[in-house]
């Protein structure tokens, strides 16, 4: 059973290490799955801050979600088809920023409506919040996304 040779043993050793050392994904890798990380996240929010301005006008809405899936979907086939391999790790740290968004997502139409709720109560009628509150909803939306994007674009090189 013991009839490996320490030649056979020191080349198998060499052809792993070797192969440890070949990195599959390249830089352009890491750029276009960075790159779709951060753009999905910033597409989340521009759709929460975006639909606020046309809540309740249904040709408007539809219109809105439909071109938010077109450009999800696109920016799918794009990363699946400009990129050759999946670098390490970037599949697990991009569906963590996902996650996040979604779920900064769902918290900030919460609190928009939230908010609208509250108008109401006031007497103050359904009149949209400043820019400034849709903005800062939007970056707070896409930060997840933005940060992993970040990670996987900038992350350790091979």
């Amino acid at each position: 059973m013991g009839n490996t040779s320490s030649h056979d043993t020191q080349q198998a050793r060499a052809a792993l290490d070797q192969a440890d050392r070949i990195a599959l994904a390249t830089d352009r890798d890491r750029r276009v799955h960075g790159l779709a990380t951060a753009v999905f996240g910033a597409v989340m929010g521009i759709y929460v801050a975006a639909h606020r301005f046309v809540d309740g006008q249904g040709w408007a809405e539809s219109g809105l979600f439909g071109a938010y899936v077109v450009i999800l979907m696109a920016l799918a086939v794009w990363q699946r088809r400009a990129a050759n391999t999946t670098p390490r790790g970037a599949r697990h740290i991009g569906y963590v920023g996902l996650a996040g968004s979604a779920v900064l997502m769902i918290a900030s139409v919460v609190w928009l409506n939230l908010r609208q709720g509250d108008n109401r109560v006031a007497g103050i009628g359904e009149q949209p919040d400043h820019w400034w509150v849709y903005a800062i909803v939007a970056v707070v939306t896409a930060l997840p996304s933005l940060a992993a994007g970040h990670v996987i674009f900038y992350g350790r090189r091979a």
